[in-house]
């Protein structure tokens, strides 16, 4: 089966492309570190509203095939993808900045400690390697503005499984190429890559997801609480995990959000007008990357790309959550 990691041959089938996984890399597909990231989905809380899907693991499989695709022969790179998201919450990002998480440090600490180091050691990488390189500019993400491997597939994927993708990214992946750490195309495809990342940001931060990311988080808080214990208890989680916890709870609260939550939804109000009592939510980050066309940003020769930026850019709003008593 293609995600049981039996075998060494990993196809990817977003791309359409077969990966050969070398020994240590088959041994972190095996691990349960990795193997948690199945349980998490990708798209936070839509997947409780949505039809999409798809999880951490296939997202991580689908960067490190892109990696595996371009540079092969690097070895710690190769890593770097494989192992870049295992510090994610519950839900992924729904609840990290609300509660004050970082997954990127999570990362870093279950890369060098515990089952994922051990198994780093046994075939002579050092940990702090593949930390360091997952703090620098390279073909994996980059904290400028141009797209690297990571948000490539998050774009096309989450895009893809939203329904809104025009062109299939198998036929997209085929059509880039590097320039140093960022993916360069022609004029044609760099706009498909766009309208795919316009698509992810206006879909993963739609009110209606963020509201329920809010809630989800006010849940949690009121979780621990009630209980007495501190949040952190949600890191080593998966989604279902989490929400074992919360619907078991004893707390009025927390029973009265996850019926929402859950149940319905339909309950839930969203305005960008104040209202007094409202929960407020708000965009904490957006993803405003581009490739290169012929070396050159791709905003530098097409006014439609402007635009798409400007489309995302335009979303960081504010908004007040209520919900029917």
């Amino acid at each position: 089966m293609r995600q049981t990691f039996k075998q060494a041959f990993i196809y990817e089938p977003l791309y359409r492309y077969e990966v050969t996984a070398l020994p240590h890399e088959l041994e972190l597909f095996q691990s349960k570190t990795l193997r948690r990231l199945k349980f998490l989905t990708h798209y936070g809380t839509a997947s409780l509203f949505s039809s999409i899907m798809h999880s951490r693991l296939d997202h991580t499989v689908g960067v490190w095939s892109i990696i595996s695709r371009f540079f092969p022969q690097e070895q710690e790179l190769r890593l770097a993808a494989l192992l870049h998201d295992i510090g994610h919450l519950p839900f992924s990002h729904a609840v990290e900045k609300t509660l004050g998480f970082n997954h990127h440090q999570n990362t870093e600490k279950l890369i060098e400690e515990g089952e994922i180091a051990g198994i780093l050691r046994k075939y002579g990488f050092k940990p702090t390697n593949i930390t360091t390189l997952l703090n620098q500019a390279t073909p994996l993400t980059n904290t400028t503005s141009y797209l690297g491997a990571d948000h490539f597939d998050s774009f096309l994927r989450d895009a893809y499984f939203e329904g809104g993708a025009v062109h299939n990214p198998y036929e997209l992946v085929n059509k880039i190429h590097f320039n140093g750490n960022i993916i360069e195309t022609d004029i044609e495809t760099g706009l498909h890559i766009m309208d795919a990342m316009v698509i992810d940001h206006t879909s993963f931060l739609s009110p209606y997801a963020l509201a329920i990311d809010g809630l989800l988080a006010k849940a949690i808080e009121a979780y621990s609480e009630f209980h007495g214990i501190n949040t952190s208890f949600i890191e080593p989680l998966t989604n279902y995990e989490l929400i074992y916890h919360l619907q078991t709870s004893e707390s009025p609260l927390v029973k009265e959000l996850m019926n929402i939550i859950l149940w319905e939804p339909y309950r839930i109000s969203v305005s960008e007008e104040i209202e007094k009592g409202a929960l407020q939510v708000e965009v904490k980050k957006i993803y405003d990357k581009e490739v290169l066309v012929d070396g050159k940003p791709i905003t530098l020769i097409s006014q439609a790309a402007r635009e798409k930026l400007q489309q995302i850019r335009d979303l960081q709003k504010t908004y007040y959550v209520t919900y029917e008593k």
